[in-house]
């Protein structure tokens, strides 16, 4: 009789109670992985082991990583607004730079990151990008240089007492659980300041959140030594990019919004931008919210932003889960759970 040998590594994992970290979390506990859980509050789900901390607490980021085997970092701070550079520090690189040397006093043999398409972003159109592209000499965001800064700092950990890394950059991730994304698109279409900037014909690429979540998975497998994983990027995304605003038609119709016509120009909705961002640099405002209009959400949307996953196939056999009419249409179902169909 044959024993099936038992996985008895410890899978961390920072921002479990994120869209994305969640997720993967999940996809470990059906595997059957022993997993723990970094967070700042209780996890609802009584299977994980908990450790609660913070990112910018450094005993509390030590007391995760030890005695942990595996680490998906998929935590980070993100923002546009232009007065958060000193948080986007603290967490997106000092924290991730601590969750490094962790790994490396706690002998952790995987590390792998979360990263972003915005890690090569400088604001200039990319279609169909591929790991070939080099860091921008100069970014058009802060949150963009910390994700490069973070992702570099991973890289050049491989294989560094025992320790192998990679990176994932994700692209526009969707689906259920999606806090922030689609959320944020149903508010302003409510609000009546629904608009599409540019002509429409910028492609973008989105990747569903089990498919994203899945990759994580596959590269965490293949993450061995000698395997060309080891000390590499990877875009992840899934199904052909597609115009930009076309992408959220058919989730938002199924959900009762008429989509409004109103168009703004690249160039003019560039210019509101800078002067967004200006005023929200002046002394007085230093407080105030995310500018609605920034140089990045402007760029992303209004140039081509798109990418191909050729590499993680080739490197460690990803392809979609999910396919994509399902994708929408759990997203879809998801929306209309949680309210954000229109009321009559």
């Amino acid at each position: 009789m044959n024993k099936t040998t038992r996985d008895t590594k410890v899978y961390m994992v920072t921002g479990a109670t994120g869209f994305l970290g969640n997720r993967i979390v999940k996809m470990l506990l059906e595997e059957g992985k022993h997993v723990r859980v970094f967070v700042r509050q209780d996890y609802p789900d009584d299977r994980v082991e908990v450790v609660k901390g913070d990112l910018m607490d450094l005993d509390s980021i030590r007391r995760a990583v030890k005695g942990s085997d595996v680490v998906f970092h998929t935590a980070s701070f993100i923002s546009w607004n232009p007065n958060d550079e000193e948080k986007l520090n603290r967490v997106n690189i000092k924290a991730n730079k601590d969750i490094i040397d962790a790994c490396k006093d706690f002998n952790v043999s995987k590390l792998i990151y979360t990263s972003s398409i915005d890690a090569i972003y400088e604001g200039k159109p990319i279609k169909d990008g591929d790991e070939s592209l080099p860091y921008p000499n100069k970014f058009i965001d802060h949150y963009s240089y910390t994700k490069a800064m973070a992702e570099k700092e991973i890289i050049s950990a491989n294989n560094q007492g025992g320790l192998l890394t990679c990176s994932l950059r994700t692209t526009g991730i969707y689906g259920p659980g999606d806090r922030t994304r689609l959320p944020s698109i149903i508010d302003v279409l409510r609000k009546g300041k629904y608009m599409q900037i540019g002509n429409g014909q910028a492609r973008f690429s989105h990747v569903y959140v089990d498919n994203c979540a899945y990759a994580h998975i596959l590269a965490e497998k293949a993450l061995v030594p000698v395997s060309p994983v080891c000390g590499q990027c990877y875009f992840i995304t899934d199904h052909d990019s597609g115009y930009f605003f076309d992408f959220f038609k058919p989730i938002l119709s199924s959900l009762g919004y008429a989509i409004p016509n109103r168009k703004l120009p690249y160039k003019l909705a560039m210019g509101l931008a800078y002067l967004s961002e200006f005023i929200a640099k002046l002394p007085w405002n230093k407080k105030s919210a995310q500018p609605m209009l920034t140089r990045y959400t402007v760029a992303s949307t209004a140039l081509d932003f798109s990418f191909v996953h050729d590499k993680a196939t080739r490197d460690f056999g990803y392809r979609p889960l999910v396919p994509f009419d399902k994708a929408i249409q759990e997203t879809i179902d998801d929306l209309k759970l949680k309210g954000y169909a229109k009321q009559d």
